[in-house]
């Protein structure tokens, strides 16, 4: 398959997301049914799995996926970056949806993959929700849940536009920046994670949603909610994250102004 082929770009989002869905979701798995340590019940977590252990398995597994599909795509594997893509880099629309289904295709068969992962312990210790996110509870209102995520996913493409931009800015030398993507992720969890569990990418929930729909959750997609956070607000806010460091930082930076101003000095000659 060729990497300058539509059909390579799509292949290479759909593998990358789906990596990220397959140790995204274990991590959870991990947690959730703590498979290795015994004496605990289904609901609690035992030493050394927690909150830390989920946040740091996500970042990792961002990181990971973006270095394997890095070079062919630059790796969105979130339609919320490539719907900021679409916005502010030029980015045809109809490639851009087909980037979206080919992430959200990714994502189910990446939950399909962690499911089967952990099928004994689904099996020992009955369904419990690996797959989506959702409020962490009752207190976190719709209208909560939806600020956390637009801002959060707004951070996140903020993040990765000031990550990639060695030209402008101070970004990470070498072929290190798909590592600081997985560090922005990090950071995200720990600091913004815990009223949603942080979708932060619509193909993320929305795919293992579905599979979670077809081996019979019935809480997959109750309510507004489903749409309204991990998708609408994640969509929205990777829109602002973009117009916020194309005019909010880069106007601002020393590289860009210089170049700015030799464009203006050479037209005026």
């Amino acid at each position: 398959m060729k990497r300058d082929t539509l059909w390579g770009e799509l292949w290479a989002e759909f593998f990358g997301t789906l990596t990220l869905i397959v140790f995204g979701c274990g991590v959870v798995a991990n947690v959730l049914y703590a498979p290795r340590l015994s004496g605990f019940g289904i609901f609690k977590t035992g030493a050394g799995y927690g909150w830390d252990t989920i946040a740091f398995g996500w970042a990792f597994a961002v990181a990971l996926a973006v270095y394997v599909a890095g070079g062919i795509t630059g790796a969105h594997i979130n339609p919320a970056v490539t719907f900021a893509a679409i916005l502010r880099r030029g980015m045809p629309v109809g490639k851009g949806i087909a980037y979206m289904a080919a992430q959200t295709l990714g994502a189910f068969f990446g939950a399909f993959i962690a499911h089967m992962a952990y099928l004994g312990s689904f099996i020992k210790d009955g369904y419990m929700n690996i797959f989506y996110t959702g409020a962490a509870n009752p207190s976190y209102s719709l209208g909560n849940s939806f600020f956390v995520e637009l801002v959060a996913t707004a951070f996140l493409v903020i993040f990765i536009y000031a990550i990639g931009d060695n030209v402008n800015n101070v970004g990470p030398g070498a072929n290190l920046w798909p590592f600081m993507v997985g560090m922005a992720i990090l950071l995200i969890g720990l600091g913004l994670g815990g009223p949603t569990g942080y979708a932060l990418n619509p193909a993320r929930d929305l795919g293992p949603r579905i599979y979670a729909a077809l081996i019979g959750d019935p809480a997959a997609f109750q309510g507004p909610y489903w749409f309204l956070v991990p998708i609408a607000a994640t969509l929205l806010g990777g829109g602002i994250g973009a117009y916020v460091y194309d005019f909010g930082i880069t106007p601002f930076l020393p590289k860009a102004a210089a170049a700015k101003e030799k464009t203006a000095s050479t037209a005026a000659k």
